[in-house]
């Protein structure tokens, strides 16, 4: 599903290697944590799986597709979903807008896109919500409508950085549940970035990160 050869990033001119010849691998289905200290360049690893950002060395393969060669738009759109840490929502949008978003490239007609929001919210728990904005969600609410908005296009690949960073306890259980329920179901390959060991126990593999290079594989 991906690999990864010899990924090298530098950032400010040369003076900070934020990942370092890294080599890695990761099977179609898989869940893998990955866990590092802040600035080790897990999430500049993710980014890059992405398509959010670019090595300055080396190559990434997504299902056999080399990413420096393709739209990374269209890449984005069909094959990732991205949950962030502080959900960026759009403050103005309802949460039903809010997971349409990722549907809105594919010329579906209204009822459609609707009807898969709804889905998801009813998924999520969270189908009385349809018309609350942003600033009406709890922070565990939020994220689960920003893993509804990464869910709505069927990705093959869930990223999801830190996504119980801001959460307490049993929210992070929800969340954690979610992502797991969607891995087991659609065989969809799952990169968790977290410092909380017990939710990185929960994947088939963890990979840490020391100072841009890879410490355990």
């Amino acid at each position: 599903m991906i690999n990864i050869k010899n990924l090298t990033k530098i950032y400010d001119k040369g003076k900070t290697r934020a990942l370092n010849n890294i080599s890695l691998s990761i099977e179609d289905g898989e869940f893998v944590s990955i866990m590092g200290s802040f600035g080790s360049g897990k999430s500049t690893l993710l980014n890059m799986v992405g398509g959010l950002d670019t090595p300055d060395e080396g190559t990434i393969e997504v299902m056999g597709n080399d990413l420096s060669k393709i739209n990374l738009s269209k890449y984005r759109r069909n094959t990732i979903g991205f949950v962030f840490q502080l959900h960026n929502l759009i403050p103005n949008l309802t949460s039903m807008e809010n997971i349409q978003i990722p549907l809105f490239s594919e010329k579906l007609k209204s009822s459609e896109m609707k009807e898969r929001a709804m889905v998801l919210l009813n998924a999520v728990g969270l189908d009385g919500f349809c018309d609350k904005h942003p600033n009406k969600l709890s922070g565990g609410q939020m994220q689960r409508i920003a893993i509804a908005r990464a869910l709505v296009n069927n990705p093959k690949i869930i990223l999801a950085d830190e996504p119980t960073g801001q959460l307490d306890s049993e929210n992070s259980e929800i969340i954690m549940d979610l992502l797991e329920k969607r891995h087991i179901e659609l065989d969809t390959t799952l990169i968790v970035i977290t410092h909380d060991i017990e939710i990185a126990k929960k994947a088939q593999r963890i990979i840490k990160i020391t100072d841009g290079c890879i410490e355990e594989n």
